[in-house]
């Protein structure tokens, strides 16, 4: 995964450009440690750790944004309206996320092409997913927007726009257009 540093130099793009190199939304999500990847990784197939605490979800993206730059993209590019993306800690899931407490599969997102973001449902998971501060219920699909703080057990992301990434990209930008 790409971080917002390395993402950078392609802020001096089209929002054109960058969208359809990009696709339409993204994930952005503080690097794991690298302890809970490996406790992630060798988990495997293994059952889910449970969450020793849950954080709260917006005051942990707060102290994430100050480190912008190190941020981790995950680029979410679905081809077809209701395309299904799985998140999980497993090689198959679309978005793997090697963080212990995330479930081997736990979560789908979709895209809905007509409003132009995803929607989650949680697919009973241990740990839960969470909206902002709302833990969603077993397969209630909630539908994202903008801005959203969107977690995964105790993995946590940010879900954005690819034009609203491309605009605080520019912002910080030496030599972008403003």
């Amino acid at each position: 995964m790409p971080s917002v540093k390395q993402l950078r130099p392609f802020a001096l793009a089209t929002l054109e450009a960058f969208l359809d190199a990009s696709g339409p939304v993204v994930l952005v999500q503080q690097p794991p440690e690298p302890v809970f990847q490996q406790v992630a990784m060798r988990l495997g197939e293994a059952r889910t750790v449970g969450m020793a605490h849950r954080s709260r979800l917006v005051d942990r993206l707060f102290v994430m944004l100050r480190g912008f730059d190190a941020l981790e993209v995950h680029f979410l590019r679905p081809s077809t309206d209701l395309q299904e993306f799985t998140v999980g800690r497993i090689e198959g899931c679309t978005l793997v996320v090697p963080d212990p407490s995330v479930s081997k599969h736990h979560a789908t997102l979709r895209w809905h092409e007509a409003a132009g973001d995803c929607s989650v449902r949680d697919v009973g998971s241990m740990n839960g997913t969470w909206v902002n501060t709302n833990a969603l219920t077993a397969e209630q699909d909630v539908l994202l927007t903008d801005g959203d703080a969107l977690g995964f057990g105790d993995a946590q992301f940010l879900y954005l726009r690819t034009e609203t990434l491309h605009a605080h990209l520019r912002m910080a930008s030496p030599g972008a257009r403003r």
